[in-house]
């Protein structure tokens, strides 16, 4: 019985700190290629890695439910705003952010996005930010932007 226990408690330590180490990616191309191989739709977090990004970050995003949600169900990528000599993608990043109308940060767009001939086309499906009542209701707020595109295109 005691075997037990402490095996579900190391299960579920594992799961929590796994939750922690989500695989963002910062190469958009990298990740529209494992959008397409996975096909799955693009969640493009744009951060200026400040202290507002950290109510984002702790109730929603280094939470166990937003790791295993997507899993599942997006690409994450996280493209970082602020100019700075370790950001060499500042000028892409900073295109990308006034394509898709991001004014507020930190702001989350989802979006599929296609190669056609060297030239990326971006499809916005549409864009979260924090939005108060937790990880639960932030969850099922994406879910219902992913689903309400999902169905226009059949």
């Amino acid at each position: 019985m005691c075997k037990k226990i402490l095996l579900s408690l190391t299960l579920l330590l594992s799961l929590s700190i796994e939750a922690q180490v989500l695989n963002w990616n910062t190469d958009i191309n990298d990740a529209i290629t494992a959008s397409k191989d996975q096909k799955k739709p693009l969640l493009i977090l744009f951060t200026n890695n400040n202290d507002s990004d950290r109510l984002l970050d702790s109730q929603i995003l280094k939470t166990l439910d937003f790791a295993l949600w997507s899993r599942d169900n997006v690409i994450l990528v996280k493209l970082d705003l602020n100019p700075g000599p370790n950001n060499e993608n500042i000028e892409r990043n900073q295109s990308l952010q006034k394509a898709f109308g991001v004014e507020e940060l930190p702001q989350i767009c989802y979006t599929n996005a296609t190669i056609r001939k060297n030239k990326i086309n971006y499809g916005l499906l549409g864009k979260i930010g924090y939005k108060p009542g937790g990880v639960k209701s932030w969850i099922d707020a994406s879910t219902k932007i992913l689903n309400f595109r999902a169905e226009e295109e059949e």
